[in-house]
């Protein structure tokens, strides 16, 4: 299954000319897309990784012995704006700066409260009892959010984001698995649903 989900991510980073279309309610504006990504991660880093995970995300982990990190969706005229998966080098401190805006939205709820969002989707608000053991992997571009799974607990395996606009984290895909097949089949729904700074009208994405 690893292997097919990452036939994905080859398949966008291998992509000879992507771009977005906008619907054309919108204008139907093109934007050029270009993409990067590293090589595989060092035995140290790879080791440190799948401790950390502890089993959770193992299509994750075969993602970083491939690439340690890459950058995907980036506009060509501002690489920037994209979406990324950090290099294991960057986790613990892109986690630290994380948890700094949760905290905030644990002063703005007083107490760790889980629920539904208006879109049915699942919330939280404050630092949940797992998030020592969270892993904070991926982001977006000129946006503090950043994409983190759950490695125990109850959420085990799941993906939130955190939202610091309204300082809470919502659940983005049940695995691993599943962020990697939005990320592989529908690049332009990914991207226009959980990316705040752009993309908003997106319709599709072209490989060529």
């Amino acid at each position: 299954m690893s292997q097919d989900l990452l036939a994905g991510i080859e398949r966008l980073l291998e992509a000879p000319a992507p771009r977005f279309i906008d619907d054309e309610a919108s204008g139907g504006h093109v934007t050029e897309l270009t993409k990067e990504a590293g090589a595989p991660a060092a035995a140290d880093d790879l080791a440190w990784l799948e401790s950390a995970l502890a089993g959770s995300a193992d299509s994750l982990l075969a993602l970083y012995r491939r690439w340690d990190g890459m950058r995907l969706f980036a506009d060509q005229h501002d690489m920037e704006t994209c979406f990324y998966f950090l290099p294991i080098s960057s986790m613990q401190v892109e986690k630290r700066q994380l948890e700094s805006w949760m905290e905030i939205g644990s002063e703005q709820a007083h107490d760790y409260i889980e629920a539904l969002d208006e879109s049915g989707k699942q919330a939280f608000y404050g630092i949940p009892e797992w998030w020592q053991s969270a892993v904070v992997f991926a982001g977006f571009g000129y946006a503090p959010e950043r994409f983190f799974i759950a490695t125990e607990g109850v959420h085990r395996g799941r993906i939130f984001t955190h939202e610091h606009d309204g300082g809470y984290s919502i659940k983005v895909a049940e695995n691993s698995d599943a962020l990697l097949r939005q990320l592989g089949e529908d690049p332009a729904g990914f991207m226009r649903n959980n990316y705040g700074v752009g993309y908003h009208d997106v319709a599709r994405y072209q490989p060529e």
